[in-house]
């Protein structure tokens, strides 16, 4: 396997983004926020299987969890209406306080797992929670021998 390794300020200042490859939506148990667990073959020499599959299946826990209704999400909900929505002005909902515990993990897995790699996992909100994008990096440095050159291709057919 391949791996270069970068620390996540370098990755995003010198190196250059070779292609994006994108996870989608898993929409099997309906509109609940889910992405596949398939492994994209444009990652094989790149980051273990396991790995990837980990942080899908926590990432898809989190949303899970988010998206859970409880006590909590009803008490904010009549508070809502009963102040005409101005509570949330002053108060952060359960909802936005997941999104930003996701957004931290992602932050995380870049920092200990992905940028290492010469990856980096785009955190989904900033992409509408449509789908995982996962840029692929090389050194500027390097010659094209590196096996990112075959996945140009593969991840323009991704869009």
């Amino acid at each position: 396997m391949a791996t270069e390794f970068h620390n996540l300020q370098e990755l995003r200042h010198s190196a250059t983004l070779v292609t994006k490859v994108f996870i989608q939506r898993d929409y099997c148990e309906g509109t609940v926020c889910r992405f596949q667990t398939k492994f994209p073959s444009e990652l094989d020499n790149r980051i273990e299987r396991t790995l990837l599959e980990e942080t899908v299946k926590t990432l898809n826990s989190c949303y899970a969890e988010a998206e859970k209704i409880g006590g909590q999400s009803y008490l904010e909900g009549c508070l809502a209406c009963a102040t005409a929505y101005i509570v949330f002005l002053c108060m952060e909902t359960r909802y936005e306080k997941v999104l930003r515990k996701i957004s931290g993990y992602v932050q995380e897995q870049n920092e200990k797992i992905y940028a290492p790699r010469g990856l980096l996992l785009t955190d989904p909100i900033e992409r509408g929670m449509r789908v995982l994008e996962i840029s692929v990096y090389e050194d500027r440095g390097s010659g094209s021998s590196s096996p990112s050159s075959s996945m140009s291709s593969a991840g323009s057919s991704a869009r």
